[in-house]
């Protein structure tokens, strides 16, 4: 289904050479998405986190699934279900009618996509990225199920046949079918910056997405981008000086939640936007949570309400919260002892 070699050669250099490029390699994953290792777990703050199983949240309409600690919970009635081991399980995302989800299952120096039931029962491997040689190892993360079910969008990190230490993802996109193996490349990224992640398909088949760049002062951005079809240049919905991402769409499409740092580095806003489908623009965000660090958004089944992870003290692991899309805010605090993985945004269903 997914590309999972690509041919990897090496030109000859000096040490310095060798050395500048690990050292982009290593700013690309700081600057990029903080999806790999640090940010999805921050430790500081609590010294005693437990599992979601163990306590009970306020209720809310739905379902909703979180991951922490490499495991997968569904939460129904305020009460939490463990559907998963605690084996590196994380990002799900479910399809349109509720019947499958797609998860990311994370190993130590690669990634795979899964298909399971909502109870956690594994019915395919969408993946195979692992290999002999570590430079050749793929990563694979934010699968999305388009909005009629049938194709998969998600990050890959297609290879450079010269560099074999960058790796900036590329949103591409597979029939949803684990028996095909055709994929199609969406996006372009820019080199050096992590790539493009968080994809959100278009009902008229167009996909919203995170696109980050580096401003003539080494300054890296990100932007809430929209391309029309596969390979296009896309175009901007965000100004860079914004750095808004992690883009969320209301089942309607008509409403866009996003995260938006402005160019702070200890906090984040969490926005909402009108969106028009017809001219493919945003209206002027407003601010619905601020002076926290907000992350993940998604939005409940009816559009009404945002779900977010943000910590509830200063240097605090993260937990889950729901705000109103429209309004006057009021962030409510649905956890307060977990330790909810920040880059594995919730997902809410109507069942």
């Amino acid at each position: 289904m997914i590309p999972a070699d690509a041919v990897i050669s090496s030109r000859p250099g000096r040490l310095a050479s060798w050395l500048a490029a690990v050292t982009l390699a290593v700013a690309m994953f700081a600057f990029g998405v903080g999806i790999y290792n640090a940010a999805g777990f921050l430790k500081a703050g609590k010294s005693h986190v437990v599992r979601p199983n163990q306590v009970r949240a306020p209720s809310v309409p739905g379902t909703l699934y979180v991951a922490q600690a490499g495991a997968i919970y569904r939460s129904r009635n305020g009460t939490f279900a463990q559907i998963t081991t605690e084996s590196g399980w994380t990002q799900p995302a479910v399809s349109p009618d509720g019947s499958e989800l797609a998860v990311v299952r994370r190993y130590e120096n690669w990634s795979d996509l899964y298909l399971m039931t909502p109870s956690g029962h594994l019915t395919a491997l969408l993946t195979h990225d692992h290999s002999p040689q570590m430079e050749s190892n793929h990563w694979v993360f934010y699968p999305r199920f388009s909005p009629d079910g049938r194709t998969l969008f998600y990050d890959f990190d297609p290879k450079d046949p010269f560099n074999s230490y960058r790796v900036d993802l590329a949103i591409f996109a597979s029939p949803s079918d684990p028996s095909s193996h055709e994929s199609v490349q969406w996006t372009n990224p820019n080199y050096y910056t992590g790539g493009d992640v968080y994809p959100s398909p278009l009902a008229g088949g167009g996909l919203i997405y995170t696109k980050y760049s580096i401003d003539d002062q080494s300054q890296v951005h990100s932007q809430v981008w929209l391309q029309s079809r596969p390979g296009s240049t896309g175009v901007a919905l965000t100004d860079p000086a914004l750095d808004c991402g992690q883009a969320a769409l209301s089942s309607d499409q008509k409403l866009v939640a996003m995260v938006c740092t402005k160019g702070q580095t200890q906090s984040t806003e969490l926005n909402v936007a009108a969106f028009d489908p017809t001219t493919l623009t945003l209206s002027t965000p407003s601010t619905l949570v601020t002076g926290e660090l907000v992350a993940s958004p998604v939005f409940s089944p009816d559009g009404k309400s945002i779900a977010y992870l943000a910590p509830a003290t200063p240097g605090g692991m993260f937990q889950l919260w729901t705000v109103q899309a429209t309004g006057t805010p009021a962030p409510r605090e649905l956890t307060s002892l977990l330790g909810l993985d920040s880059t594995s945004p919730p997902v809410w269903t109507a069942g």
